[in-house]
């Protein structure tokens, strides 16, 4: 699956781009962003940003294959847009928070791209997708991987784990947990809380990191 963006404008064009990369390094997903500048339909399946007020929509497959999401300066345009039945419609400039939820709604199209951890689970070979890693910790025979349907345990110790994880989303706070900030709801009085109800203390020499890094993620995520 790629994405292909359709917008004349070369700065809207760039920064939708580079919002959308930001997008898949916070949701570990890799995928080939295409950016066109002229009305050009796409060739196969693919998630297309296309600008309403540039040209109409190419005719686009209804079976569920690819995701059509339209653009416009002018919020009045959704109504017109109801008649290409897009998947979303979007007022330019593209905020990150209307494109997570926009693109969540297209996840379909996109898990087989996310990017995983694979580790050697009781002889098994298992690819455990980042995103769904809530959080890990360090045991005498391993390491135990939280996520967020159930607890694997891996043979591999956490700190070899750890060299693993996307830095942008994962950190360290404290010496035997590391720990995914997309869960974590509230770092308050020494703890994260995480969306789960776990509490995990701080580390008396990781606070500063930590805080540093969750300020990091949440500029990205929320612009906050």
């Amino acid at each position: 699956m790629h994405i292909l963006v359709f917008l004349p404008d070369p700065e809207e064009r760039a920064a939708l781009c580079e919002t959308l990369r930001t997008w898949m390094a916070l949701s570990c997903v890799s995928m080939d962003i295409v950016a066109v500048e002229q009305a050009v339909p796409p060739q196969g399946p693919a998630i297309l940003f296309w600008d309403l007020d540039s040209a109409p929509p190419p005719s686009f497959p209804q079976d569920g294959s690819s995701a059509l999401f339209l653009c416009s300066r002018d919020p009045q345009r959704a109504i017109d847009s109801y008649s290409f039945h897009p998947d979303g419609f979007f007022t330019r400039p593209v905020a990150m928070d209307k494109l997570w939820n926009a693109m969540l709604r297209c996840a379909r199209l996109w898990f087989t791209d996310l990017l995983r951890l694979e580790i050697l689970s009781e002889r098994l070979k298992v690819g455990i997708p980042f995103q769904n890693l809530m959080w890990l910790e360090g045991t005498r025979r391993g390491c135990l991987i939280h996520t967020s349907h159930q607890s694997i345990a891996a043979r591999e110790p956490l700190y070899q784990l750890e060299q693993r994880l996307p830095e942008l989303i994962f950190t360290r706070c404290q010496r035997s947990f590391v720990v995914n900030l997309t869960y974590v709801q509230e770092l308050s009085g020494g703890s994260l809380f995480l969306s789960d109800g776990t509490q995990l203390s701080l580390g008396r020499g990781n606070k500063s990191s930590v805080a540093e890094a969750y300020r990091r993620y949440r500029q990205l995520r929320y612009g906050s």
